[in-house]
């Protein structure tokens, strides 16, 4: 039995866009083409992988089975025409994003380890900063796309393409909480940038450390320090076994939603390295949210 790949290629875009009208403006093909294909491709198996009644198709069971076969060939086919565009434009490039700590979770970073497996031949500059200050660098051209928060305190434009919500708590010791019965006297341990995202007249009377690292705010923290300001996935990691608690029902320290949003330069292209990273973040994003309100407890 001999497989053509094209076809094959075919069978896989009409799977997923549900229908051969979309599959052939996908693939840039006339309908017909891609409809002959199809056939060829089910003439060569000797069965059919489409069940068609007037103008619906749907898949058969051998259908399906093939369409999980064939998927994750065809993926590497495309990962290998990606690559070779990538290798077209120059023989070596540089790609320059920013990441605000606030969203640096683990999705993004399995992201970037894609990036290097998909993009062999890019030099990868990743620069970690507070969101105002990845707007600025953007604005002079120092990085080319950047993820934080695009809603930040700022009077230049931006295009942006939302992807996921960070729910970011107040967390101390439990030891801290229990003891200090006066709560002005909690220092507060702040990662630089994040003030942004707080009304800070709340806080005035606290002592304020601003600290440009989230693992020292933790670990000060942990050390019954003060109390931090922190990203939900952060807090997750930290809580097990350092009896660090989520603080709620106190009137200064309420919990805070972003949107980790993709963040670029108006009236500029999204290229080939952008929709990738956006194509990744959203396949590995989980969108449902983690409420922690029993950590409190």
């Amino acid at each position: 039995m001999k497989l053509h790949f094209e076809n094959i290629v075919s069978f896989i875009a009409v799977v997923e866009e549900g229908s051969f009208s979309s599959a052939a403006r996908k693939l840039g093909k006339s309908q017909s083409t891609v409809s002959t294909a199809v056939q060829n491709l089910e003439s060569d198996l000797g069965f059919n992988l489409f069940n068609r009644q007037h103008s619906k198709v749907w898949l058969t069971e051998k259908g399906k089975r093939l369409f999980q076969l064939s998927l994750p060939v065809v993926s590497k086919y495309r990962d290998l025409i990606t690559i070779a565009e990538q290798m077209n434009i120059s023989d070596q490039i540089v790609y320059r994003v920013g990441i605000d700590p606030l969203v640096f979770n683990k999705n993004v970073k399995k992201a970037l380890l894609s990036f290097s497996e998909a993009f062999p031949n890019v030099d990868l500059l990743v620069v970690t900063k507070p969101s105002f200050i990845l707007g600025n660098y953007i604005q002079e051209g120092k990085i080319d796309l950047a993820l934080g928060n695009p809603y930040h305190k700022t009077n230049n434009d931006f295009n942006i393409e939302e992807l996921f919500h960070v729910n970011c708590w107040w967390v101390a010791h439990e030891d801290l909480m229990s003891l200090q019965s006066d709560l002005s006297s909690w220092r507060i341990l702040l990662m630089d940038g994040f003030e942004e995202l707080l009304n800070l007249s709340n806080i005035a009377s606290y002592n304020l450390w601003r600290i440009d690292d989230l693992e020292i705010i933790i670990d000060l923290c942990k050390a019954q320090k003060g109390i931090a300001f922190l990203p939900g996935f952060l807090v997750e990691e930290s809580v097990e076994n350092s009896k660090l608690k989520v603080v709620t029902d106190h009137p200064d320290f309420f919990g805070k939603r972003v949107i980790a949003s993709l963040f670029w330069q108006i009236h500029s292209d999204f290229n080939l390295f952008n929709q990738w990273i956006k194509k990744e973040l959203q396949t590995n994003t989980n969108y449902k949210q983690t409420f922690i309100a029993d950590l409190a407890q």
